[in-house]
């Protein structure tokens, strides 16, 4: 089969681009990895997006985990929250999804939980040591694959039984082509819509723009729907549905930070003093509004498999990421469910007698923004232009914290720069009080990668 790459076994799930990175036929070898890790009883549900490689891939995993004596349960084309519903439902603890998420239409992946909690980095390194290494144990008694198809019936039954609207909302909603296609039309009709839909056709080249809603151009068409057609909402999901972003009744961007604000609130009146958590990519005025809803932030690094693990070790009632990521322990579950979050998000709209702009409206406000990457040739010199850029940071006046890459704090505007957990990039972003301190902050950061040898910048 050939040597695979170590870059694919990345901090929380396998991904790389397909035919440079990610070979499909090296998905048998990682099955057998994966399969050779479980324990018994060897059964492990798989689900895959509708990307053009993920039948080969999922094939060939299959096939490895079948020659370790694995059953596959095969819950074909599903969005990934689907898949986390079903091993609660199912009452099963290992699952496998065939995906890359929001990354572009010519990379694939495949994330993994094993024993009810994500596959962490350590265990995906072992992992690869064990495909690398070929130590794989060849079970003769080999079980059969069995195809359950019927999972996303009894996924939407559970969103509708739990979510109640108090009225009508006229809402846009972008697939991007991707998996929630198969089904958010559908859910947000049933929970009392006006749907209105946006690229809902199931198509895994992604054709009319990227699977990434935190790309400001990926939102552009939905924006100009909402205007034309007077929608009180819209929201855009990612590939497999994990992640979502929305824009309010005049277009304006509402990044997931600023929804979790609106959530948090609403879901610490019934649980007060809880945790909450977000990653280092969130705004300033996050944890000021948990606070001042009597609530307990904490920061964690990104990553939704290392939200997780977080929101565990402090029994939160909630996380998210400014990606979009976002769990809500309350009613639902620990995993993160795009679908059923925006359903959670209509249900707190529909209960104000304000419009959803001007719910936002009342959310205090800051000049930030998007999420900014600098694509480098691999991982490893990503790694070394962070370690260069700490090594290098001067800012006396500021909070500076570690916890993943550089955070920046000052008590008017904030700064970040960290390695990416899935692409060979540094991801960036800024907030501030005024436009002013914005472009000082973001100055400071230009000065301070040039002077490790770093020109280009994406802003």
């Amino acid at each position: 089969m050939g040597d695979i790459s170590q870059e694919i076994f990345r901090a929380y799930d396998i991904r790389g681009e397909i035919g440079k990175d990610f070979i499909p036929r090296n998905a048998y070898d990682i099955g057998l990895g994966i399969g050779t890790q479980l324990s018994e009883p060897k059964m492990i549900l798989l689900g895959r997006d509708a990307r053009l490689t993920s039948p080969e891939i999922a094939a060939l995993l299959t096939k490895g985990l079948l020659e370790t004596g694995c059953q596959v349960i095969d819950l074909g084309i599903i969005p990934t929250p689907a898949l986390y519903f079903a091993l609660s439902h199912l009452k099963m603890k290992n699952g496998l999804m065939v995906t890359a998420s929001h990354n572009p239409a010519n990379h694939n992946g495949i994330k993994m939980v094993m024993d009810n909690v994500p596959l962490s980095a350590e265990g995906i390194q072992q992992l690869y040591q064990v495909v690398k290494t070929k130590q794989f144990a060849i079970n003769t008694l080999r079980q059969r694959e069995v195809i359950y198809k019927s999972i996303l019936p009894h996924y939407l039954d559970a969103i509708l039984d739990d979510i109640t609207l108090k009225r009508r909302l006229r809402v846009g909603i972008d697939c991007c082509n991707g998996v929630s296609s198969l089904v958010a039309q559908s859910l947000y009709h049933q929970l009392g819509c006006d749907v209105f839909p946006l690229y809902c056709e199931l198509d895994g080249t992604f054709p009319n723009h990227s699977p990434d809603p935190t790309q400001p151009k990926s939102l552009e068409a939905l924006q100009q729907l909402v205007c034309e057609e007077q929608l009180d909402l819209g929201i855009a999901f990612d590939g497999d549905a994990d992640r979502m972003i929305a824009v309010d009744g005049t277009g304006k961007i509402l990044w997931p930070d600023r929804i979790m604000i609106l959530l948090a609130t609403s879901i610490l009146k019934q649980h007060p003093a809880a945790c909450i958590a977000f990653d280092v990519k969130c705004s300033y005025l996050l944890p000021k509004a948990i606070r001042q809803a009597g609530g307990n932030p904490s920061m964690c690094v990104s990553g939704h498999s290392l939200l997780k693990f977080h929101m565990a070790e402090i029994k939160a009632i909630m996380g998210g990421e400014f990606s979009g990521h976002i769990i809500l322990n309350d009613r639902w579950s620990c995993f993160d469910d795009a679908l059923y979050n925006a359903a959670r998000l209509l249900e707190i709209l529909s209960g104000s007698d304000q419009s959803p702009t001007q719910c936002f409206d009342s959310i205090p406000d800051s000049y930030s923004t998007p999420e900014y990457h600098l694509l480098f040739a691999n991982a490893h010199r990503t790694k070394n232009i962070m370690k260069r850029i700490i090594q290098h940071a001067k800012f006396p006046a500021a909070t500076l914290n570690l916890i993943d890459g550089l955070r920046v704090d000052y008590d008017d505007c904030w700064g970040l720069v960290r390695v990416s957990n899935t692409t060979p990039s540094l991801s960036f972003r800024f907030e501030a009080q005024t436009p002013q301190r914005l472009d000082d902050i973001q100055q400071d950061f230009r000065a301070l990668l040039k002077g490790v040898g770093v020109n280009q910048l994406p802003f």
